[in-house]
């Protein structure tokens, strides 16, 4: 910086003597011109390039959509209708209720009556786990819904069994009218 300073103060005279030649400000306001030009092809070039990178980002997420589209979606049983919602509701419900006889009246039981009774529930479990996938395969398949709805009859009626059975074994004192009731 300071040699600059120098060489101005050196040079001091010839700055306030010599004038610039005849066509220095045609060539500054070409110059300035050229660089006023320049300045709007680069803004023209970076809006190009936004331009690109939105219509990218676009495809891109309208891709990503439609890949999405087509993938099934998860169904369960009652998000089929509202009338299948209600059907699954009520067998859940009664399946829920009966099994918690069955944890009642298992209390007094043998370990091994309990394991087979749980590895039964488990099967059966299992069975409707694989229907569950059926269903996403095929949502709209009848025989899968009707299969579906055979499970949970089946299901309830064998826990209905399962609830008679472990009352007349275990000789309770209370009705088996108002164990059911619970």
């Amino acid at each position: 910086m300071n040699n600059i300073e120098n060489i101005i103060k050196q040079k001091r005279g010839d700055f306030d003597t010599e004038e610039p030649l005849d066509d220095h400000f045609d060539r500054f306001n070409k110059k300035l011109q050229l660089h006023h030009q320049k300045k709007t092809r680069w803004q023209w070039k970076n809006l190009m390039k936004i331009a690109a990178i939105v219509v990218f980002v676009v495809i891109a997420g309208l891709t990503s959509y439609q890949l999405r589209e087509l993938k099934s979606p998860y169904y369960s049983f009652g998000q089929l209708s509202p009338e299948h919602q209600e059907v699954e509701d009520y067998f859940t419900t009664s399946i829920n209720k009966q099994l918690e006889i069955v944890k009642q009246l298992t209390k007094s039981s043998n370990v091994q009556e309990q394991n087979t009774i749980k590895e039964e529930l488990a099967g059966m479990d299992q069975l409707y786990k694989q229907l569950e996938k059926e269903l996403q395969a095929n949502p709209k398949d009848e025989r899968v819904i009707q299969a579906m709805i055979e499970h949970f009859q089946a299901k309830n009626n064998i826990l209905n069994r399962i609830v008679e059975q472990l009352y007349l074994v275990s000789e309770q004192n209370i009705p088996l009218a108002d164990i059911l009731r619970i």
